[in-house]
Formats: structure tokens, C-alpha cells, sequence
């Protein structure tokens, strides 16, 4: 059990550091299981027939069918001999027929390629089996035939045969080659066989001659692999092993290989690349495809002539500083890591440290490019990179700094897609520094605007996608005349345009460059339900004015506005105004009030009397009467004690100053009238100034609704008498007056 767990343990972490290796390599099993998540998912792949559902099952079914050649056209119509067979100038199909046509029938004419699949044969006993068919036939299809023996030597009728496509049988490996194919043959086609394994065929048969450079081997159920098996075609240069069931590969010398596909498998490890000299087992290979399999880490590698490598949809967590350097993959010009089974959480400084390095595809892994996850130096050293993908990434929280340290190494880049990742802002110096790019997308983010010449610097964009955004108008100062002209493809579809004066010009520009811009994407009218972009119909005499004179106009109203609701408030509330700035300016007045109070001078009044003017024929009729005629006071009344020709605030201030007690006679007259509110107003700052209190006469009964904030305050805080008809309650008002006089 613990040898078990050291080994798993061991593979688990061939690609980190020292330290780290040597801190778990002797975990137990149960804690390495608690370690990562997807590891019972792992090992349940690493044993044959554990997992729940096939790569080829899992990720997108294929179904088998007979490779088309490359150039042909099926024929469409029957030969003019022959009805059994279909014609054209290149191809004589005779497919299809299900078992009712055991052999190749005459067909007057010379053949590139014979279409002989579904036909249910079984076996091809004869060497004749091709006798109808004329030496020119390159291509020969025996696709899904339940093939189970060939005679040897059948073929060598055919003098210029090159492709031979054999899927869908159930010819073994060896069957295959013990039928001595000519020299000619260069492509092998072993689709949908079935096969589980493959073995070498034996050592009888003669390959000396072989020339096949091309081998398809799709869509099988291999579980394990030697690759020694292929030393039967020393030329060797294309192998495809996609959608297998392949863990288990072992590696072996193959000089001429050029291009080998393992995608959609099961396999763990990286494939081991160096002999125990540390030559190379692939010395030309020059593309790799290892997609949609379990490879989680890169370790020693020999690799000198690899330009492309596909790792798309592998289990890669963290990739660490030189992982895709220049000394392990030399020749490297394009990397694939999009899209990773699990959320990579680190990429480190250097990662991608390499000078000759020209496309990396690192979309679809959610990266959150503002957080620690992706080092700030992580592209440092790709100083020839052209193509940068990075779409369905976060980019919603980069800075401006952030993105310049991220990407300002990147000078030759031509090709920049940061499609769907949030982007909320560019600036104008954004993509300053990218002064190659060709192509930029930024399809499907959350742009609200783009500024005002942010591309013009570009002398070299000429593709430009910002589709499905949120832009509501392009102005005419949004791209440059010379940017507009540099573009043969610009994309603005999708977006919720505000169609105004505002998008005017653009309308015109889309309806007179329609070449450059995407037909496939309408462009809509957010604020015009069912209305696109080029049938909005506006009349420019509305627009006329123009953006400035339309805003001085919003100006000019906005200030006349302002006034007029400056003049309404003043005309409301003048009188406390006034009081306001008399209050403001009376100092003067107070002192002399202070000055004939300390030189014992008595008031001129002994009451004020503040009342309204339809209320004097009390006043004169009961009021002063009692107060004057009985009583000895001297009442200031304004019909008859204000100075003639002075103002009536200064009256009415002097006069309240020079009496000793104030009286209101309050009454819905009184509460109507302007200038008895602003006497109330101004008497009620009197008296509190003078510790005084004000004596308040209610002549008739106001309702609340009528009576003014100020009344409100008065009689809620102040003890008023009230005047009733009626002689007992004529003996009490006076009473109760004569009492507040006199307090």
C-alpha cells in the first residue's frame, strides 16, 4: 500500500519544485485523495473501463464515417453503361448496394477514385477483384465492407494507387499489411476498426518496400500502445491515434514522423519524448496534439522541431516558470491551453518565456487576470508573439497599470482576442503600444463607450470586432478618417444603439461602406422597438443646431429655470425677507432703544396694537374706549400714529420699540393680510429680545387651514383671550386684558 501511494504520488507531481516533490511523495493514499477534488476522477481514468462514459462520449460523439478524399465530388448521376454505378469525370461510385453486388462491374472510362463502401464483401479472394478498373484509380474505398480477409497481392493491378481507406472493417493490423501493398500506397485509412490492440504484423512479411507516409487509426477502442508497432512503414510521417481509449503509450524511435494526433484519450503523462541519451525519439516531429486527455504537467522533454502544441482540455493546474520555455521546446510557435478541465490556479512569471513563440490560445479558462493567479511578468520573454487569445477571461478589475505590465513586452503582436471577459473600459492609450495589431476582438463584453480615437494610433487594424457590447452611439470623432479607412472588417452588431441626432453620422457610414461592415449582425434600435439602425428615418433639420448649440440652448434654459424659481421663492416668502434684512440692518435701532431705556426715558406707547385693517371699527368702537378713554394708556394704532411719508417698516419697527407692551388682534382678516404677518414676525423677535411677552386678542375664531405657520406657533405657545358678545363675557375679557397689561 505505501509503494502503491509513493508511485501515485510521484506522478502526481513530476512538474513541481523539489521541495513540494519531496514533501508528498510519502502522503498516504487517503490524504492525497483529500488533497484535490478531481483525483477519484483521475484515477477512475486511469483504469480501463472505470469511467462513466467514453472522451469521444463525453465531450462530443463522433460517428464513423468513410473519410472524404480530398478534392472528389460525389457523383450524382448513373453511368451511361452502366446502372449499377453512378459517374463523374473523377469518381465511379459504386456504393451502397448492401451485399447485391460482390464485384467491381466495367464502366467504360479512366477513374481517379472508386467508391466500393457499404457493400457488405466479407473477403476478396481474387487477385481479379480489380480487373474492371483502369490503372489510372488513386483512391480506392472499401470503407464498411465487414471485411475480414484480403488476398495478398490484390492491389497490384492498381500501378498508381496512393490512399486506401479500410475503416470500418474487421481486418486486424496485420491482416492489413500481409496483403503486400505496391509501393504506391502512401495513406492507410484503419478508422472504426474496433481495434483494441495492435500488433506487429510477422516478420514474414516484406516492408522493405513500403512508402506509407500517412496512417488513420480514429475512432478505435485502443487502450494501450507501442508505438514499435509502426516500425512495419519506416516512412512514416502522419499518425493519428484521435479518439481512442489510449492510458497506456509507449514511445519508440520514429525518425520521419512528422505529425502525430493523440486528442481525446485517456493518457496521464506528457508521451516520453528522449531516449537514455537524451536524444530525441521524434527528432521531426513538428506537431503534437494532445487534447481533451488528463496531462497535467510538462517534465523532460526532446522535442527540437515541435512548432505546434495542442494541450487544449488537459488537467493543467499550475504552470510553472519555463514550463513552455525555449529550452525545452526550441522550434515552438504555437501552444494550445484552452479550456482546462479544472480552473488553473497559477501561471507564474515566465511561464511562456520564449522569444520565438508566435500564437498562444489560453481561452476559456476563466482567468482572472487582475488577481494573483496570472503572474504580472507570466508573458515576459514572448517577444515575437502575434496571436494572444484569451477569451472567456476576467478582465473586469485590470488596471491600466496592470494591463501594461501584463502586455506592454508584447510589441509585434497582430492578432489580440480578449472575447467575452468583462471588459467595462477602454482608453485612448489602451492599445497604444500595439502598434502591429491587425485584428482585435472584443466581441461580447461590457464596453458602455469607446473613446474618441482610442484606435487611430493603429496604423496596421484593420479587423475590428466590438459587437455585443453595451455602446449606445458612435460619434464621428469615435474613429479618425484614416482608421475608418483602414478597416475591412468592423463588427458593431449587437449593440443597444440610441437612435438620435447623436447616430446620425454613423448611420450614414454604415449605409455607405456595407462592405466593411459584418452582415451577419443586425444593428437595432434599443430605444425603437423593431426598428433597425438603417431603416430609422430622422429629419436633420431637427439636427441641424448641432451638439454645441444644442447644448448652449440646455444652458440658456437651464439658467433661465433657475431665475424664474429664484424669483417664485422670493415672491413667497418677501415679507420674511424683508423682516430678514431689516433684522440684518437694525443694530442701530437697538441701540437706541438701549440708550433711551439707560437714560430713563419713558415709551412713547404704552401698547402696540397689530391688527387688520378690516378689523379697525373694533378697535375703534370697543378697544380704545376701554383702554384709552377708561383706563389712561396711549395705544399706537398705524390709521393714526404712524409718521406720514416714512417707510412703513421703519414705522412699524420704531414704533414697536417705542412701546412697552404689544397686542394682537388676531382674526381671519389678520391672517389674510401680508403686512400684520410680517408685524407678527417682527414682534415676535421684539419680544423675545426683550424678555417680554405678547398680550394676544382672538376678535373672531380662524380656522387652522387659514392661519399661517407663524399664528399656529403664537397660539400654541401663547395664552390668548377671546372676545364673546354677551355682558358676563364682556366683564371677563376685560378683566383678563386689563391683567396681561398690567403684568
Amino acid at each position: 500500500m505505501q509503494e502503491k501511494s509513493t508511485l501515485v504520488t510521484k506522478t502526481l507531481f513530476c512538474c513541481k519544485p523539489n521541495a513540494m516533490y519531496k514533501a508528498y511523495q510519502y502522503l498516504p493514499v487517503s490524504l492525497l485523495l483529500m488533497l484535490s477534488s478531481h483525483m477519484v476522477l483521475v484515477l477512475l481514468w486511469l483504469i480501463p473501463g472505470a469511467s462513466g462514459c467514453e472522451v469521444s462520449s463525453c465531450v462530443r460523439p463522433i460517428r464513423c464515417w468513410s473519410t472524404r478524399v480530398p478534392g472528389s465530388h460525389p457523383p450524382r448521376h448513373q453511368c451511361p453503361d452502366n446502372d449499377l454505378c453512378r459517374c463523374s469525370n473523377t469518381t465511379l461510385d459504386c456504393s451502397s448496394h448492401h451485399g447485391d453486388l460482390p464485384y467491381v462491374p466495367h464502366v467504360e472510362g479512366s477513374f481517379q477514385i472508386l467508391n466500393f463502401s457499404n457493400n457488405d464483401l466479407r473477403r476478396i479472394s481474387s487477385t481479379d477483384f480489380f480487373a474492371n478498373v483502369s490503372n489510372t484509380v488513386r483512391v480506392v474505398d472499401l470503407y464498411k465492407n465487414n471485411l475480414v480477409h484480403i488476398v495478398p497481392g490484390v492491389f497490384d493491378r492498381l500501378s498508381k494507387l496512393k490512399w486506401v481507406q479500410l475503416g470500418g472493417n474487421r481486418l486486424s493490423f496485420k491482416d492489413v499489411f500481409a496483403v503486400n501493398l505496391p509501393a504506391t500506397v502512401y495513406s492507410l485509412d484503419f478508422q472504426c476498426m474496433g481495434y483494441q490492440e495492435v500488433a506487429p504484423p510477422h516478420k514474414g512479411v516484406n516492408f522493405s518496400r513500403s512508402c506509407v507516409g500517412y496512417i488513420n487509426m480514429d475512432l478505435n477502442s485502443l487502450e494501450s500502445l507501442d508505438l514499435s508497432a509502426f516500425n512495419v512503414t519506416p516512412k512514416l510521417s502522419y499518425l493519428f491515434l484521435r479518439a481512442n481509449k489510449l492510458y497506456n503509450l509507449t514511445t519508440a524511435l520514429m525518425p520521419n514522423l512528422w505529425k502525430i494526433n493523440l486528442g481525446k484519450n485517456r493518457l496521464f503523462d506528457f508521451p516520453r519524448t528522449c531516449t537514455n541519451t537524451n536524444d530525441s525519439l521524434f527528432p521531426e516531429l513538428v506537431n503534437l496534439t494532445l487534447d481533451f486527455n488528463m496531462i497535467s504537467c510538462i517534465g523532460h522533454v526532446c522535442l527540437p522541431k515541435v512548432r505546434r502544441l495542442e494541450l487544449t482540455y488537459n488537467f493543467f493546474q499550475y504552470i510553472m516558470s519555463d514550463t513552455f520555455s525555449a529550452k525545452k521546446f526550441p522550434s515552438l510557435k504555437e501552444l494550445h491551453l484552452a479550456q482546462m478541465r479544472i480552473q488553473v490556479r497559477k501561471i507564474a512569471k515566465y511561464a511562456f518565456n520564449h522569444s520565438v513563440l508566435e500564437r498562444l490560445v489560453l481561452a476559456k479558462n476563466a482567468l482572472d487576470f487582475a488577481s494573483p493567479v496570472v503572474d504580472r511578468d507570466a508573458f515576459a520573454g514572448c517577444t515575437g508573439l502575434l496571436n494572444l487569445q484569451l477569451g472567456s477571461s476576467n478582465f473586469e478589475s485590470v488596471s491600466k497599470a496592470i494591463f501594461s505590465r501584463l502586455f506592454g513586452s508584447l510589441t509585434k503582436l497582430k492578432n489580440l482576442d480578449i472575447t467575452d471577459s468583462r471588459v467595462g473600459v477602454i482608453y485612448s492609450e489602451t492599445f497604444a503600444s500595439f502598434t502591429g495589431l491587425t485584428s482585435l476582438y472584443l466581441y461580447r463584453n461590457a464596453l458602455t463607450y469607446i473613446p474618441d480615437g482610442a484606435f487611430d494610433r493603429m496604423q496596421n487594424l484593420t479587423h475590428l470586432d466590438v459587437g455585443f457590447n453595451r455602446i449606445q452611439t458612435i460619434s464621428q470623432f469615435t474613429f479618425g478618417k484614416m482608421a475608418a479607412k483602414r478597416f475591412k472588417i468592423l463588427n458593431l452588431g449587437g449593440n443597444p444603439f440610441q437612435c438620435n441626432c447623436d447616430i446620425l453620422w454613423f448611420k450614414k457610414w454604415l449605409e455607405s461602406s456595407l462592405h466593411i461592415f459584418d452582415r451577419r449582425y443586425h444593428y437595432v434600435c434599443a430605444n425603437l422597438p423593431n426598428v433597425t439602425l438603417q431603416d430609422y428615418v430622422l429629419n436633420e433639420q431637427a439636427c441641424l443646431l448641432g451638439s454645441d448649440a444644442a447644448s448652449f440652448t440646455i444652458a440658456v434654459t437651464c439658467v433661465l429655470l433657475s431665475f424664474l424659481l429664484l424669483f417664485v421663492i422670493i415672491f413667497r416668502f418677501r415679507w420674511r425677507m424683508r423682516l430678514w434684512l431689516y433684522e440684518a440692518c437694525r443694530a442701530s435701532r437697538q441701540d437706541r432703544r438701549r440708550q433711551m431705556v439707560a437714560e430713563g426715558r419713558r415709551y412713547r406707547f404704552d401698547v402696540f396694537v397689530a391688527y387688520a385693517a378690516e378689523d379697525l371699527a373694533w378697535v375703534q368702537r370697543e378697544l380704545l374706549p376701554v383702554l384709552e378713554g377708561e383706563w389712561g394708556l396711549r395705544l399706537c394704532v398705524h390709521q393714526r400714529d404712524f409718521e406720514a411719508g416714512k417707510h412703513i417698516v421703519d414705522n412699524i419697527s420704531d414704533c414697536v420699540s417705542d412701546s412697552e407692551r404689544v397686542l394682537l388682534v388676531f382674526s381671519p382678516h389678520f391672517a389674510h393680510s401680508e403686512w400684520c404677518q410680517f408685524e407678527l414676525k417682527y414682534c415676535q423677535v421684539n419680544v423675545m429680545e426683550r424678555d417680554d411677552v405678547m398680550v394676544l386678542v382672538e376678535l373672531r375664531e380662524t380656522p387652522s387651514r387659514d392661519m399661517t405657520g407663524a399664528m399656529l406657533a403664537v397660539l400654541q405657545t401663547t395664552t390668548y383671550i377671546e372676545w364673546e358678545d354677551g355682558q358676563d363675557a364682556r366683564q371677563s375679557f376685560w378683566a383678563r386684558l386689563r391683567l396681561a397689561l398690567d403684568e
